[in-house]
């Protein structure tokens, strides 16, 4: 690898992590559909099988999986912030991978 090209990722990388961080605009946690009946008689979900949708966030704390609701009118800042954190931990593992190429090749010119 190309250590101009790491340096140059690199920049990328940590100045689009920082604008992330910086915002604080994310949630850790998976999105959930899920759909069920309401128990009205008279709904569609019962005559036409038409179930409700809602949308949860599913996290794990302390081992324990956790379901937050989610209001329909919040779920797309909600799925914003989701995605949100999804890129931060992508850019973090493409950060950790450089500094990892950028170790072996100081170790491989014996550098340190």
């Amino acid at each position: 690898m190309n250590r101009k090209f790491m340096e140059s990722e690199m920049k990328k990388a940590t100045s689009h992590l920082a604008r992330l961080v910086h915002i604080g605009s994310f949630l850790r946690g998976n999105p959930v559909v899920m759909e069920r009946i309401c128990g009205n008689k008279n709904c569609r979900c019962v005559l036409e099988g038409k179930k409700h949708k809602s949308l949860y966030i599913s996290k794990n704390k302390d081992g324990k999986r956790k379901m937050i609701y989610v209001p329909r009118q919040l779920e797309d800042e909600v799925r914003g912030k989701l995605d949100a954190y999804q890129r931060i931990k992508m850019l973090i593992e493409k950060i950790s991978e450089l500094n990892y190429a950028q170790l072996k090749i100081k170790k491989d010119k014996k550098i340190v």
